[in-house]
């Protein structure tokens, strides 16, 4: 049934606006500062502010887990949250690994109830040409790349990676295990790709913390995730008003370290109210991207 959320502080494109959704088929169908001609339900919210969905990186569902488990981690540490959206990420150490991992992180999230990216992970010494054009044809929108300290940049046929990826940009995100970069080894990775024209986000992305919207854009998550908008699907949190404060005075910034939604919508349906959790095994679905990077946004 349509119904409207009336008068409802809302951050946009991390820009905090007062404004009314009107809801219709799971559909986010007008926003405007004022909806009176709609005749639809109400809904107040008060002094609450709605924000998007979250969408949240983990790299452990690789690793099996009993339904029991899968529901217990997924209902604690991404719903309870406010994540609605997951990158999923697989461990790839050989070229000829990567379709049987795609198939087996697929097979773990079969149960999700929320919806999931795949990405995957690599060694340095595994980017080659032709690993690529494998992901090219398996439609992986983000590698991360893990390196160790002695590993050296420069050894990586970056020219003809860069060829490859003329047709198909996935970008590259690094990945320190333990934090153990080097700030020559950083600022070496900033330097080569950019050299290359090749995508890459410069800094490591946190496991289980809503991911911004500039890395959402890289990425290619947004449009289809991320952000509330006109057309888009009804994925959003309420927050109490006390979890925001301003950076400058259009700049607001959600306390997510210290606080957590109230509420939890994912695809119009209830995932979260206070502190009751629901779990809809399946109603998750992949989200594939056919195009990274369209919306892209420049990070430094």
């Amino acid at each position: 049934m349509p119904y409207v959320i009336e008068g409802a502080y809302v951050i946009r494109q991390e820009q905090l606006q007062r404004c009314s959704l009107v809801i219709d088929s799971n559909r986010i169908d007008y926003i405007s500062e004022q909806a009176d001609r709609y005749t639809w339900m109400r809904m107040e919210i008060g002094e609450m502010i709605v924000t998007p969905g979250h969408v949240m990186l983990d790299f452990s569902f690789q690793q099996p887990r009993t339904f029991l488990q899968f529901k217990q981690y997924v209902q604690q540490q991404l719903i309870a949250q406010g994540c609605t959206t997951l990158l999923a990420v697989c461990d790839v150490s050989f070229e000829s690994q990567l379709a049987p991992a795609l198939q087996r992180l697929r097979q773990h999230l079969l149960n999700s109830p929320i919806d999931y990216f795949i990405g995957v992970k690599v060694p340095l010494r595994t980017l080659t040409p032709s690993l690529m054009i494998a992901c090219r044809r398996w439609k992986v929108p983000v590698i991360f790349v893990e390196m160790q300290e002695n590993d050296m940049l420069h050894s990586v046929p970056w020219h003809w990676i860069a060829e490859v990826l003329k047709t198909y940009r996935p970008p590259f995100v690094p990945y320190w295990p333990n934090g153990s970069r080097t700030k020559k080894q950083e600022a070496t990775w900033r330097k080569l790709l950019a050299a290359h024209h090749i995508p890459f986000i410069p800094f490591p992305l946190q496991e289980r913390t809503p991911l911004s919207l500039d890395v959402l854009k890289k990425i290619g998550i947004y449009p289809q995730k991320g952000d509330l908008r006109i057309g888009g699907e009804v994925d959003y949190n309420l927050y109490k008003k006390e979890s925001v404060s301003r950076l400058v005075a259009e700049t607001p910034i959600v306390d997510y370290d210290n606080h957590v939604p109230v509420i939890t919508v994912h695809k119009g349906r209830l995932l979260k109210a206070g502190n009751q959790i629901y779990f809809y095994p399946g109603f998750g679905m992949e989200r594939v991207i056919r195009a990274p990077g369209m919306f892209v946004a420049h990070l430094q």
